[in-house]
């Protein structure tokens, strides 16, 4: 059994090519799908090295019953990130405000004329970690499609209106001041995890923007920057 993968060059989309998932690449079939047939699109990126990219399409996009979830609500897209820079960067953006980090396999849901309105990272067989199993979260947002689509379409147009005044201010010629410097360094070392490494929950992601501010901060004369860098670092070498 294929999918509409069988015939990509990219490396990742071509193992999952044969996944019980009805997958299409990012193009205007599918796209031109998902509205026709008024289903919210599942979005999923990654890469090909990616090793929780791996481990969902074990845990889920192999598994018959999710597939079969998928079919029904959505229409399911994969792209590779590195192929596709471009998606993976507006995407990504969508995800970091919806849920503070990003990752990969990126995972994300839009209707149907693209406004994400629901995303994360990796997703889970089972409840752990604090997440939903994935396949709780395709119910749910499977049913709030079809009966609560008004709360689904006002969170899409928050979402879009935040990420084009995000991009606007990103825009905005100026210089930082040193207090606002020393504010984002604070606030890093505050949420820093000093005891497994990294920031955030689980599953975590390498953040080398974060490590690369705090060794400039550390030449800056930041006492307690470069002792979080490196825990970082030595956390990261020693092991997922």
């Amino acid at each position: 059994m294929s999918n509409h993968l069988a015939n990509q060059t990219s490396p990742y989309l071509l193992q999952h090519a044969t996944n019980p998932v009805d997958w299409y690449p990012w193009g205007n079939e599918a796209l031109e799908k998902a509205r026709r047939e008024d289903k919210p699109i599942f979005l999923s990126i990654g890469y090909a090295a990616c090793h929780w990219c791996h481990v969902m399409a074990h845990e889920s996009f192999e598994d018959p019953e999710i597939a079969a979830i998928l079919h029904s609500g959505f229409i399911s897209i994969k792209v590779d990130r590195e192929e596709r820079p471009d998606l993976d960067s507006i995407y990504m953006a969508a995800i970091v405000s919806l849920t503070g980090q990003g990752g990969w396999p990126m995972t994300i849901f839009l209707t149907p004329t693209l406004e994400p309105f629901y995303g994360g990272t990796y997703f889970p067989r089972e409840r752990r970690h604090g997440l939903p199993s994935f396949k709780e979260l395709l119910l749910f947002l499977s049913d709030a499609w079809k009966d609560r689509r008004s709360e689904i379409t006002k969170s899409a147009q928050q979402l879009s209106l935040h990420l084009k005044q995000h991009s606007k201010r990103g825009e905005t010629p100026g210089t930082l001041n040193p207090e606002a410097l020393d504010i984002a360094t604070d606030r890093l070392i505050a949420e820093y995890d000093f005891e497994y490494g990294g920031w955030g929950a689980a599953p975590k992601f390498p953040q080398p923007m974060a490590i690369e501010f705090l060794l400039q901060r550390h030449l800056s004369g930041h006492p307690k920057a470069l002792e979080t860098a490196f825990h970082a670092l030595e956390q990261m070498a020693r092991g997922g």
